[in-house]
């Protein structure tokens, strides 16, 4: 149930709106590893983000020391495939990227060496660093998603 309401969701909110939701939440959650300069490696880079039992897709880059969020782009960088409910799952630190992989639930194409990078920048995230309010919606989403 809760993939087909996603579903409808994307396709009927206008991308700019999923965009800056996107946008806000990636800023809050890697300030810091901007900073640091940890996602230089995505300058000039490209990924996108298939969700694929929803149909949706989304492009990030770093650019101006921010990451931007557009639509899919036509020739990636590198592309990272799964399903809404193993993304919240990774998202939410419920399930290891590479157990994912492994099964074959978690594809990547392309600059593999690009995919890798992001796969271990997200393994690095410290959820106690992020906002607790984040940290509860990605656990009860994920819950949602892992009854059904």
């Amino acid at each position: 149930m809760a993939p087909r309401l996603l579903r409808l969701h994307c396709r009927l909110t206008p991308f700019f709106v999923h965009q800056t939701v996107i946008e806000l939440g990636l800023a809050k959650v890697f300030h810091e590893a901007i900073e640091e300069g940890e996602l230089d490696f995505l300058v000039g880079r490209t990924v996108t983000i298939v969700v694929a039992d929803i149909d949706w897709q989304f492009t990030v880059s770093l650019v101006n020391q921010r990451l931007a969020v557009q639509p899919a782009v036509m020739e990636p960088d590198a592309v990272m495939r799964a399903a809404s409910r193993d993304l919240l799952r990774i998202a939410a630190r419920k399930v290891d990227p590479d157990t994912l992989f492994f099964q074959r639930r978690l594809k990547m194409e392309g600059d593999t060496e690009l995919g890798l990078a992001v796969k271990n920048l997200l393994d690095s995230l410290d959820m106690d660093s992020l906002p607790q309010p984040l940290v509860r919606v990605l656990d009860k989403a994920a819950a949602v998603f892992a009854a059904e």
